[in-house]
């Protein structure tokens, strides 16, 4: 049960992080692709506007431009005292006010900066004379900024005081042979095109004309449209009004001078009063005017949206949650908690006791019950094969009869000590011993008598050599010691000490067989860089030699060498 809570508690954690992540994700990606698609949509509006709802605008600018060229206008604005220019003029003038959609004209002389204008309403008044520009008045400011910065045309929305008229000021500068000579145009009744933008706009949609100075022309939102005149400083409201966000103005005024000078659109996202924003950027070369459009996000993706998808979102997740948890049950939990039973009844029976804190029904307990167990009969069998494999060692290298070593087990320490003498150029010596039964016809090397003579003699030459001496029974009767000595003299009163030890455990040891007249003993010195065959071969024929002696049959094979001597 423990496994399976745990498993719900981490399917539930996992569910609502997938959830949260998934409608992060997803969210973020609508988001992405609403503001992608508000975007085009946007750039589409305003194409749309310069294309639909502003062309009667550029028509105007075009006539205006061709008026602007036309040489009786450009002699007159040349020769402003001129009558006869003067009346030529008008007549021209007259004539285009006919074409132009508001049915006006007004022209601006730079020589006396006269200011003449003609409408329906003033059609009787005997001049078009209407006043004259003032370069310090702050009504006139217009005229005298276009002519400092030599711009061919300018577009504005504004009240001109003097004649009391709000148009949308058409303002084509007269220019000869490179000199600025006044400014005609016509002054376009606002309704003619406000009312297409107020039709069409949706309330998702903010528009802003906006000239070459950021002065906000025209202001189209909800389907209402408002042109903003200028202040007590005659001055009209800044773009950066409408951005409240310096660091948004700064990349939107940015944006906006790429798109004047020809650069691919980019989308921009910006902060509003009423959320986020994209901008759509659009430059109409022919009035000098920017269109920002600014779509709001929030209302292209209302919150019931994001409120449905986190319903879906939900939904699904308890979905995988459930199908996660039953799928795992099945699969996982069930099949362990049966091997969990199994363990259980195997820890029952077991004769490990645990200590009372670790007592307890749990898996871990079990296991460790087992495993104490499973540690205990695996040191049990350890501590079996050393043991075996000790006795083992032993019998085969071990003499069960004189328990001294056998041949094999002297022939592995000869060949380590043949290694050490070539390794520390030291020698070593060996002593060779036959008790002479062999041969014997008096001799049953099958009694029990035979058998007491060899063990009283390796008892004998156990107490004679030194504890890291190693003496062994070679082959039958005959027996071989490996002597940690360096001189034969060491050899020689060692061969008597045996001799004296065999002959004393002979006369305390009864049912044995005489070897006082047979025993011999030879021995030699076995030099540095000997080989095992070597070192066996002189020790044989050092007791060869022995046996062929009189008296005490020892031989020990002396070396010329002057240690020896002196030893």
């Amino acid at each position: 049960m423990e496994i399976r809570k745990s498993l719900l508690l981490f399917l539930i954690l996992v569910c609502g992080v997938f959830a949260f992540t998934a409608f992060v994700v997803s969210k973020q990606v609508v988001e992405n692709v609403v503001q992608d698609l508000t975007w085009k949509y946007s750039q589409v509006a305003a194409q749309y506007d310069v294309e639909r709802t502003l062309s009667p605008i550029l028509e105007e600018v075009k006539l205006a431009q061709t008026v602007a060229k036309d040489p009786h206008v450009v002699s007159w604005a040349r020769n402003v005292g001129d009558e006869v220019y003067r009346s030529t003029a008008e007549d021209v003038l007259e004539r285009y006010r006919w074409q132009f959609k508001s049915k006006n004209f007004f022209i601006v002389l730079d020589s006396d900066l006269s200011y003449h204008y003609n409408d329906v309403q003033s059609i009787r008044q005997p001049s078009y004379l209407r006043y004259y520009l003032e370069p310090e008045s702050v009504t006139d400011v217009w005229y005298f900024n276009q002519r400092q910065q030599g711009q061919h045309l300018s577009v504005n929305i504004a009240k001109d005081i003097h004649i009391d008229r709000t148009k949308v000021w058409i303002n084509q500068a007269i220019f000869d042979d490179g000199q600025f000579l006044g400014v005609v145009g016509t002054g376009m009744d606002i309704e003619l095109f406000t009312h297409q933008l107020a039709y069409r706009h949706t309330s998702s949609l903010k528009t802003l004309f906006v000239d070459e100075s950021d002065r906000v022309q025209l202001i189209l939102h909800s389907g209402e449209f408002d042109y903003p005149l200028r202040n007590s400083q005659f001055e009209k409201p800044s773009l950066d009004t409408f951005v409240p966000n310096q660091n948004d103005f700064t990349v939107l005024s940015q944006f906006m001078r790429k798109q004047k000078a020809g650069q691919e659109a980019e989308l921009l996202m910006i902060e509003q009063e009423g959320g986020r924003a994209v901008v759509a950027i659009h430059y109409v070369a022919e009035l000098g005017w920017y269109e920002l459009t600014f779509v709001d996000v929030a209302s292209m993706l209302p919150t019931w949206a994001y409120t449905n998808l986190s319903y879906v979102f939900f939904a699904l997740s308890l979905l995988l949650g459930g199908f996660a948890y039953y799928y795992s049950i099945k699969v996982w939990i069930r099949p362990m908690e049966e091997q969990v039973a199994k363990i259980r009844t195997l820890a029952d029976g077991s004769t490990v006791q645990l200590e009372s804190k670790l007592r307890s029904t749990s898996l871990e307990s079990n296991l460790a019950i087992l495993e104490q167990e499973l540690v205990q009969s695996r040191n049990s069998l350890q501590k079996l094969v050393a043991s075996r494999t000790a006795a083992l060692d032993e019998l085969t290298t071990l003499d069960v009869v004189t328990r001294l070593w056998n041949r094999k087990g002297l022939e592995q320490e000869l060949s380590r000590e043949l290694a050490r003498s070539e390794r520390e150029q030291e020698p070593f010596g060996l002593i060779w011993i036959d008790l002479g039964l062999t041969g014997r016809s008096d001799i049953d090397v099958n009694s029990v008598t035979y058998e007491n003579t060899l063990n009283a003699a390796g008892c004998g030459i156990a107490r004679a050599v030194r504890a890291y001496d190693r003496a062994a029974r070679w082959e039958d009767d005959e027996f071989l010691v490996l002597v940690r000595a360096k001189y034969s003299c060491n050899l020689q009163q060692l061969a008597h000490r045996i001799k004296t030890c065999i002959s004393t455990e002979r006369d305390v040891k009864e049912d044995v067989y005489c070897t006082g007249g047979t025993l011999a003993i030879g021995g030699t010195i076995v030099e540095p860089g000997m080989t095992e065959k070597e070192a066996l071969t002189l020790a044989d024929r050092a007791l060869y030699i022995a046996k062929d002696k009189q008296g005490e049959f020892i031989y020990i094979h002396q070396f010329d060498k002057p240690i020896d001597r002196i030893a």
